[in-house]
């Protein structure tokens, strides 16, 4: 899996020129949604309610005058998104799908934009997850509650997508039984051709009522103890994926606008083949990448803040990706961060290598035979953990050394990284 710190339109060209354009399976993107409002990353050291956080500005979404696009407010945000869109979509397979991710104050815009992008004929769906109750001052704002998102979805000309089932319960007095035992429910024929009733009584499908009206079967999972449940195919709708608040406390990286792991892998199943190649240009805290892990794809991340990308890569290396990260040399040099760290040789021969400062960093990676030909390539790695107790990173670590320096990357909450290199007291 790649983790690139870079924009996304640098990192739509770095794909093209890779050879990638017209052979990715899945875009992604989570882009700033026009609310006008700065992001900051909460990250618990302790794990508990009332435990000690670190804050870090993470990004901001101010398109008026003096903001982060300088001046044009919404006209801004869209020259923003618009040149990123159509260089992302350059990359499309025929049969790939393409998700923009938004909400109300955007998203009407942005099909626009794909519409012209990719043609109107291009258009899947438009899909809305609920992704917060109703409650409180949203409850009582004089309107609609705004509880929803948008899922934008264009396609290749080959493209299809593949909709997961969930399963229906079904009220006990609308479960019958055929001759066999076998539990199934009944809906009227609807717009069923003659044929396919036909087709449908072949296979056991068809119900006939005394009145002789027409039903169509669908058999039941379950029985009298747990209840009987239909397979259902998931529409436009998605209702059944809880926010990320309700997720384990272990998923929650403290990322604003994180999204929760189950939409990410619902999109990358539906919308991309086992196997196939994934890219979130807008990968914040790295939810698409761990979909990915969990679902058998391959992913390319991308994003343009220093906090994301550090939240990201810890975040993967704690699901087990095996990772390589990489920085756009167009980036504005950032403040390093100090390390003071020493390395002694154990008596085996192998090193002893403890960190001093920071005494609690997000991450941090030791690579034992670093030379100038490659880039830093650690055979040792630790993370801080996430949920209800955390657990730090490891301060001391024992890895194999065949002398020479070591050579020490340590990652901090606000995106800093920091670097040493190390000789073996002997």
């Amino acid at each position: 899996m790649r983790l690139a710190h870079g924009d996304a339109l640098a990192l739509a060209g770095a794909l093209t020129r890779e050879g990638l354009a017209g052979r990715v399976d899945l875009v992604y993107l989570d882009p700033p949604y026009f609310s006008d409002a700065d992001y900051s990353l909460e990250a618990r050291l302790d794990g508990t309610a009332d435990g000690r956080t670190r804050r870090a500005p993470a990004y901001g979404d101010r398109w008026a005058r003096g903001g982060p696009a300088g001046s044009g407010g919404l006209a801004a945000y869209l020259g923003m998104l618009a040149p990123r869109l159509e260089a992302l979509a350059a990359l499309l397979a025929p049969t790939g799908t393409f998700w923009v991710h938004l909400d109300w104050r955007a998203s009407y815009l942005v099909r626009v934009l794909l519409d012209e992008i990719f043609g109107k004929d291009a258009f899947l769906n438009e899909i809305v997850w609920k992704r917060a109750p109703n409650l409180g001052r949203q409850a009582a704002s004089g309107q609609f509650g705004r509880t929803l998102d948008t899922l934008v979805v264009y396609g290749g000309p080959d493209a299809r997508l593949v909709p997961p089932t969930r399963p229906e319960p079904i009220a006990r007095g609308a479960v019958r039984f055929d001759a066999e035992g076998r539990a199934f429910t009944t809906a009227p024929r609807g717009d069923y051709t003659d044929a396919s009733v036909e087709r449908l009584e072949a296979e056991g499908r068809i119900f006939r009522a005394p009145s002789g009206k027409v039903y169509v079967k669908y058999f039941l999972q379950g029985d009298e103890e747990t209840g009987y449940v239909r397979e259902r195919r998931v529409d436009a709708l998605w209702n059944d994926i809880p926010p990320l608040r309700h997720a384990a406390a272990s998923e929650r990286t403290g990322y604003p606008t994180q999204k929760p792991v189950a939409l990410l892998e619902r999109v990358l199943l539906s919308g991309s083949p086992p196997g196939g190649l994934v890219v979130d240009a807008f990968a914040g805290s790295g939810t698409t990448g761990e979909a990915a892990l969990r679902t058998g794809r391959r992913a390319i991340l991308g994003d343009g803040g220093a906090v994301a990308i550090a939240t990201a890569r810890a975040r993967l290396l704690r699901a087990g990706a095996r990772l390589e990260v990489s920085r756009d040399a167009a980036l504005p040099a950032m403040d390093a961060l100090p390390v003071v760290a020493t390395a002694e040789r154990g008596a085996r021969g192998e090193a002893i290598v403890r960190l001093v400062e920071p005494e609690e960093p997000l991450a941090w990676a030791i690579d034992p035979a670093p030379t100038a030909l490659f880039p830093f390539s650690p055979t040792w790695h630790s993370e801080r953990s996430l949920g209800k107790r955390v657990t730090p990173a490891a301060r001391e670590t024992t890895v194999a050394w065949a002398g020479g320096p070591l050579a020490v990357q340590v990652y901090a909450d606000d995106g800093r990284v920091g670097h040493a290199r190390l000789e073996v007291r002997r």
